[in-house]
């Protein structure tokens, strides 16, 4: 009862709250309560730790973990504050919340008439991708799941009405975004009709869905990543443009599109695939070894999807088959 008290609070006269203060405001608020968090969520604090460790097993003091890790509890707070401010995005106050470093690939990549896939992680705040390309003029695509799936996704977890309500509430503020949805879970006709016509897709390729995944070198163990992307991007021939979002200390986001990832054309398709999404897994660890605190809440959760039956991203020395036949049998 008092966390659906909590959730009520939180999407309805806090979010209005939020929505009428200055932005400025709302990142210091975002910062006031990653550092609560940081001190009352010890559980979450040590998932998070755990999760630095493996990424730098033995150059890091406690000190300098703990400073890391708080980062991480003020990004994820900050973006957490960003959802309720969706629906009074505008293309005037975009350029005060996102800054861009690159577009000029963007504008000429959409030169060629094949459309432009925006390639991106679970990497700093990547949901204001959707708002920084949109309300810039762009004809902008997401491929997306709507947040109500968590309730499949976690089937021994009880969801309150409230539980509900709230996830259905998120997906309202990410619908007021200037993008067309394409439903992960549904067909993807319309990720290829807007490459068509020379529009822009957006992909995060290092989610939990997909139905093929093949392992490459990331962070020092073997990760498996969606072929689902780059999929598209071959049978396509749109430019693939690698993109990541930067958060500052005052918590205002960069958006860094970067020049165009190499799409190899030779092989198998499975190696053509193979080796584009190594250049791609070498940029996302670039960026996650110079600010790991954009990147440790995915992780954690990825370890937590994991222990509750889903299929990992991390995974020395197995094939992606031994996995969905150790998670089937896990699951049954």
């Amino acid at each position: 009862m008092f966390k659906d008290i909590v959730q009520w609070i939180y999407w309805y006269p806090f979010k209005f709250f939020i929505q009428v203060i200055p932005l400025s405001s709302v990142y210091r608020l975002g910062k006031i309560f990653g550092i609560f968090s940081f001190f009352l969520l010890r559980g979450k604090k040590v998932s998070f730790k755990k999760e630095l460790r493996k990424i730098f097993p033995d150059h890091l003091d406690d000190s300098t973990s703990d400073q890391i890790v708080k980062r991480a509890f003020i990004d994820g707070l900050q973006a957490e504050l960003e959802v309720l401010l969706f629906s009074k995005l505008n293309t005037k106050n975009i350029f005060s919340l996102v800054q861009c470093s690159g577009l000029e690939n963007l504008d000429s990549a959409l030169v060629s008439g094949k459309g432009v896939m925006l390639l991106f992680a679970h990497f700093g705040a990547n949901q204001m991708i959707m708002p920084a390309v949109g309300y810039r003029g762009y004809k902008m695509n997401q491929i997306s799941a709507p947040p109500m799936v968590w309730v499949e996704k976690l089937p021994k977890k009880k969801f309150s009405p409230m539980n509900k309500k709230a996830l259905e509430l998120r997906w309202e503020q990410e619908l007021s975004l200037p993008v067309k949805h394409v439903n992960v879970f549904s067909s993807l006709k319309e990720a290829f009709f807007c490459l068509k016509h020379n529009e822009i897709l957006g992909i995060a390729m290092d989610g939990g869905g997909g139905k093929d995944r093949i392992g490459v070198d990331f962070l020092g163990r073997k990760a498996f990543f969606s072929t689902g992307a780059l999929e598209i991007a071959i049978r396509t021939g749109c430019t693939v443009l690698p993109v990541f979002m930067v958060r500052d200390q005052q918590g205002g986001n960069t958006m860094i599109v970067e020049p165009p990832l190499e799409i190899v054309d030779e092989g198998t398709k499975r190696e053509m695939i193979q080796k584009s999404m190594n250049c791609f897994v070498k940029r996302l660890e670039w960026y996650v070894l110079k600010y790991p605190y954009h990147y440790l809440k995915f992780l954690a959760l990825r370890q937590f999807m994991t222990e509750q039956g889903d299929i990992p991203l991390f995974t020395p020395g197995e094939s992606y088959e031994d996995i969905t036949d150790q998670t089937s049998l896990h699951q049954a």
